[in-house]
């Protein structure tokens, strides 16, 4: 699937509410709410891989919940209080649920969650740790520190930034395919899994030196297309740690950022050869840029001018 799914509800049962959230929470089961009162409301996004999930009640309410997916919740409310199991989990900061025996009360709630593919995210550990046997296994529900509680809030309010600025952009699977491995690869980092034990992998076969240029050579035949750092890794025969070790050691920058600057090249020549049916908006989605302010920015410090200056030469 390409592109956003997006659906807007305003609910007053409470039968209603937990249809409309089974996608996302299957065990939802809501408690002491009152059908005259009720009061409920609920915004989704869904992308291929990740899904964005506002909801909200009004009037007081509990809950028990669980997901097999990898949901990370936000959320704040009156008389609110969430437990794992005997659990008091925090929501000062972002939390993982557990997969299962999340209970909620309430008397007035608001959440923002994120959601994510476990599969997806796990393909995404295995590419960078070299282990096709590895298993993603939740290990709790707190950030490992604050530090990276922080740094989460900002990667998904980067890509909640994206999806409300320019949702057309994720029509590109560049945009789409980005903005997942961004989130898959920070909620690795920032949440308690077997990924955080996991010891660095040792020194990498080969020479730096051909692992750089064979990762080239595949970035450069596939640049327009929406590739990831796991694929990229595969072509050199190196987990994804390996491939951002040789590209430091031999070219002074990660790999991203070489494939970024392949990508804004593909982009100029594209400018260059246009017409005047082009615009630089279009152009810039082609190459996987979902803002064209940061693009042009991108553009100009790498060619010295602004994208629009060489569209119309």
């Amino acid at each position: 699937m390409t592109g956003l799914s997006r659906a807007a509800l305003a609910l007053r049962d409470p039968e209603e509410a937990e249809r409309a959230l089974a996608d996302y929470f299957p065990s939802l089961q809501l408690g002491r709410a009152e059908p005259g009162t009720f009061r409920s409301w609920i915004s989704t996004t869904t992308a291929s891989q990740f899904s964005l999930v506002d909801y909200g009640f009004a009037s007081a309410g509990s809950a028990t919940a669980g997901s097999d997916d990898l949901v990370v919740i936000a959320s704040a409310g009156q008389g609110y209080v969430i437990r794992d199991g005997r659990n008091v989990i925090d929501t000062t900061q972002p939390f993982l649920s557990p997969d299962e025996g999340l209970v909620a009360r309430w008397d007035t709630l608001d959440a923002r969650v994120l959601m994510l593919s476990g599969t997806s995210v796990e393909r995404v550990a295995q590419a960078a740790s070299g282990r096709d046997d590895f298993r993603l296994v939740r290990r709790g529900t707190a950030p490992v520190s604050q530090e990276r509680a922080r740094y989460w809030a900002a990667v998904v309010r980067g890509v909640r930034d994206t999806v409300a600025d320019a949702p057309d952009a994720f029509d590109s699977p560049l945009v789409a395919e980005a903005a997942f491995h961004h989130l898959a690869t920070a909620f690795l980092h920032v949440f308690p899994t077997s990924w955080i034990d996991l010891p660095e992998p040792g020194r990498v076969p080969g020479t730096a030196s051909v692992i750089s240029r064979s990762a080239i050579e595949f970035m450069r035949a596939h640049a327009g297309q929406p590739i990831t750092m796991e694929q990229v890794a595969a072509s050199a025969s190196v987990s994804t740690r390996g491939l951002h070790r040789a590209f430091v050691h031999e070219l002074g920058e990660p790999p991203a950022a070489y494939l970024r600057r392949l990508r804004l090249q593909g982009a100029r020549i594209d400018l260059l050869a246009a017409d005047h049916a082009v615009t630089v908006v279009t152009v810039a989605r082609r190459w996987g840029f979902a803002h064209a302010s940061r693009f042009a920015q991108a553009y100009r410090r790498a060619f010295g001018e602004y994208p629009s200056e060489t569209l119309r030469r």
